[in-house]
């Protein structure tokens, strides 16, 4: 059946809490089924790092609690109308704004919280989610401890080390601020549900995203150091990244440690399960970023300056995709196999009868037989102008050379670039491919001024959709687009 839907992260809804949070959700529900979409792609909804990056997270498993709608909560008689207003001036995306005020308003909702016999499903949440919760909560009341510091650092060497005795000590000690974190991710995960029923009564589907690697300084990596490829003082052996290319001399450095694929083996994954279970909840399909690592993952020796020294190591392949697969058979999962891919990595993707990734812009080089032009897409395939890691389409043609120009003019057929990224969406839904996304930035034709992120940079994820983009103009036009290349059931 051929689908298709829009790309925009939680946080990028328009607002004025400094970042877009599930109170803005339901306007943009509206647009999607004004035009005649059925999916809505998001980002990682994991907690963010200290540069506001999703894939980054202190946590596998936690929900990022700025997106908490405090409308809601100032409902349930949690939060004040004061603290509510006071919450709710932010000019555009500024997350330093939203941590502070979110942080507020979370504190005055657990104060009024505790005042009363919790709830039957907080106990049923705590039970559920007492893998990841427990360690999660106890992790972050640590940091605070130690001033935010990552847990390497921390001077108590027992709590590092995770001696019995310690956390015990610790748990007790910082009982209230473990149940003030708990007490968050109670209510991120009660809301999420409520959101999901609101798509589902929509008729629309989640997509949303899983890093393949976790951080470092993470409550995973803390509270299972026996899962990853460390030192006996807890350091990383090696950590991931990619090496050198056209587009980088140095390589990536990312810094992830690394998976001991062995120790995860013996468990039967169970970490992984767990891991890939909690996204079940709550989305309906999986995008799993850089998924050649499970074919092939390059390591570089933990301390060097670049990724420039470093080796690839055959990855745990089907063994694991198969257990995935067969642990949570109604899951549909996207491959994000972009970038300098061999052969065994499609093999594998098509062994396990995963779609894969498509992008437009990679496909005006001049050669009619590049894989990214639309003409040449397969039906088995997810196909996009770009992802939240390109410019919009917008400041893409801005930004080309004059030859590349014309390639994307010959695709197009147009004399010049004006409406550019409307027309090249108009291509990607008459393509083949079963499935495609456009960005919200590219329906609202936004220069790259509003573009997500750039790798490698600091200063990114700020992009927050302006209210007008969600006109009956746009929606008429998707809807049009949507009917005429048969993309909708109605």
């Amino acid at each position: 059946m051929r689908t298709s839907g829009i790309l925009l992260h939680i946080t990028s809804l328009p607002g004025a809490s400094g970042v877009g949070t599930l109170a803005e959700a339901d306007r943009f529900i509206q647009f999607l089924r004004a035009s005649k979409q059925r999916y809505w792609q998001i980002l990682p909804i994991t907690p963010t790092d200290f540069v506001n990056s999703p894939y980054a997270s202190p946590s596998a498993f936690a929900g990022n609690t700025l997106v908490i709608d405090a409308d809601e909560l100032c409902r349930e008689g949690l939060v004040s109308e004061e603290t509510l207003s006071d919450s709710k001036h932010a000019r555009g995306n500024d997350y330093g704004y939203a941590i502070y005020h979110k942080e507020k308003i979370l504190r005055e909702a657990y104060a009024a919280f505790i005042k009363h016999n919790p709830p039957d499903d907080y106990e049923e949440f705590r039970e559920h989610n007492d893998f990841w919760l427990s360690d999660y909560a106890l992790f972050c009341a640590l940091k605070k401890h130690f001033g935010g510091k990552s847990w390497l650092e921390w001077e108590d060497e027992d709590v590092r080390m995770r001696k019995a005795e310690a956390l015990e000590r610790y748990s007790t000690m910082l009982s209230d601020e473990i149940d003030y974190v708990i007490f968050c991710q109670y209510i991120f995960y009660k809301q999420w549900k409520q959101f999901r029923a609101k798509l589902h009564t929509a008729g629309i589907k989640l997509i949303g995203d899983i890093p393949i690697y976790v951080a470092y300084d993470s409550a995973d990596v803390w509270s299972h150091p026996e899962l990853f490829d460390l030192t006996s003082d807890r350091r990383p052996n090696w950590v991931a990244g990619v090496p050198p290319d056209y587009f980088s001399e140095d390589g990536q450095l990312w810094g992830n440690p690394l998976y001991d694929w062995d120790a995860m083996k013996k468990d039967k994954f169970q970490w992984w399960t767990a891991r890939v279970g909690k996204c079940a909840e709550l989305m309906d399909v999986l995008r799993i970023d850089h998924f050649r690592a499970f074919d092939s993952y390059y390591a570089i020796k933990y301390g060097e300056p670049t990724a420039r020294k470093g080796h690839w190591r055959k990855g745990i392949g089907y063994e694991f995709l198969k257990h995935i697969h067969d642990s949570f058979p109604s899951l549909e999962i996207i491959a994000e196999d972009l970038g300098d891919i061999p052969k065994s990595v499609l093999e594998l993707r098509d062994k396990c009868g995963l779609a894969g990734m498509k992008i437009v812009q990679f496909g005006c080089d001049g050669n009619p037989n590049n894989p990214f032009l639309p003409a040449n897409f397969n039906e088995h395939c997810v196909a996009y102008l770009g992802t939240h890691d390109n410019d919009t389409t917008v400041g893409w043609w801005q930004s080309l050379e004059p030859q590349q120009r014309q390639n994307a003019l010959n695709i197009t057929g147009l004399d010049n670039g004006e409406h550019i990224a409307h027309k090249l969406i108009t291509l990607l839904a008459e393509s083949k491919s079963e499935m495609v996304i456009y960005s919200m930035q590219d329906i609202a034709e936004n220069d790259t001024t509003a573009r997500m992120n750039i790798p490698g940079t600091l200063g990114c994820w700020k992009y927050m959709a302006k209210r007008a983009d969600f006109s009956r103009k746009n929606a008429a036009w998707l809807a049009d687009l949507t009917v005429r290349t048969h993309r909708t059931e109605d």
